[in-house]
């Protein structure tokens, strides 16, 4: 048998499969509900999926989505692909279940996740898993790719208010988003999907690295709220930070080293030790792991497909 797994971002689709390395894995457009609704999501999801079975007919799959938060979104989707003629049995969950499946599969730890979006979601010793942040880029992801550039370019417009420092941000993320002037960079980074915004964290970090201060001040904003979300699921979970599994994740924290050793100083004040990192695609790994426990009875994977809602 061999099962499916699909890990669906702000900006990248990857597949792969269980068991692990049995068969090549591979990229696919990303969709998410919440930005590209229902029906465009399965669209996207069974063309991905169409495109995984050429290599193989899987037992089963899990799809892993980012802003599938309720039960109700993630059946509405897979019945989506199953009236598309999908003919395989699909498992459709939030993203960041499968990101704690890649971290969390060996027992109690904490995962720090910040790519398009952001989250910390830590396993208690019962095997329950808790999740702090993550709630969208509306009223959550901080330390996020799109959070992390949203800061930047509100401190552009407190800068052209005089309501904050100027910044060599101001010039920069005009430049970046194409917008006709700095006033007008608020109404070009609505009109853009979170992707899109995230796309220019690098802009950002070129500013910070040559020394802006505003530019700093942000990206040290965002790695302390990051901080703030890692302390309360482990607080929530009642772990001890003392020989606590640490694992961090996501684009954002894999790409860029500065980000994850501001971030490792913040933990290691709660007493933490320094986290490893999980790979590129191990959230689409952790997916596939899933669909094989959930759909032959197995736990914890059961369990935490049935309770989609984290």
């Amino acid at each position: 048998m061999t099962f499916l797994g699909l890990d669906v971002g702000g900006s990248k689709c990857r597949y792969e499969w269980w068991p692990a390395g049995s068969l090549p894995g591979g990229d696919a457009r990303a969709v998410q509900p919440a930005v590209h609704g229902i029906e465009a999501t399965v669209a996207g999801l069974a063309e991905a999926l169409t495109a995984a079975a050429r290599t193989a007919l899987p037992t089963a799959a899990v799809c892993a989505l980012a802003g599938v938060g309720d039960v109700a979104t993630g059946e509405a989707i897979a019945a989506g692909l199953r009236a598309r003629g999908v003919p395989f049995p699909v498992a459709v969950v939030g993203d960041v279940l499968a990101a704690a499946a890649a971290a969390l599969a060996e027992g109690p730890g904490l995962l720090v996740w910040s790519g398009t979006g952001s989250f910390a979601i830590a396993r208690a010793a019962n095997g329950e898993l808790h999740r702090i942040g993550g709630r969208g880029y509306l009223l959550g992801d901080q330390g996020s790719g799109y959070d992390l550039v949203r800061r930047a370019a509100g401190a552009v417009l407190g800068a052209i208010d005089e309501l904050g420092p100027a910044t060599a941000l101001t010039e920069a993320l005009t430049k970046a988003f194409g917008a006709p002037s700095p006033q007008r960079l608020g109404a070009v980074l609505q009109r853009l999907d979170t992707g899109a915004v995230a796309q220019r964290l690098p802009v950002v970090l070129e500013v910070a690295a040559a020394g802006d201060p505003v530019a700093i001040e942000v990206l040290e904003g965002g790695m302390e709220a990051l901080a703030m979300l890692a302390a309360a699921a482990v607080r929530r979970a009642g772990l001890d930070w003392r020989e606590l599994p640490v694992a961090v994740g996501g684009g954002v924290l894999l790409g860029v080293p500065a980000l994850v050793e501001s971030l490792t100083q913040r933990l290691r004040v709660f007493g933490a030790a320094p986290p490893r990192a999980i790979a590129d695609r191990a959230a689409a790994e952790g997916a596939a792991w899933l669909a094989h426990g959930f759909f032959t009875g197995l736990e914890p994977q059961r369990s935490w497909v049935q309770r989609v809602a984290l």
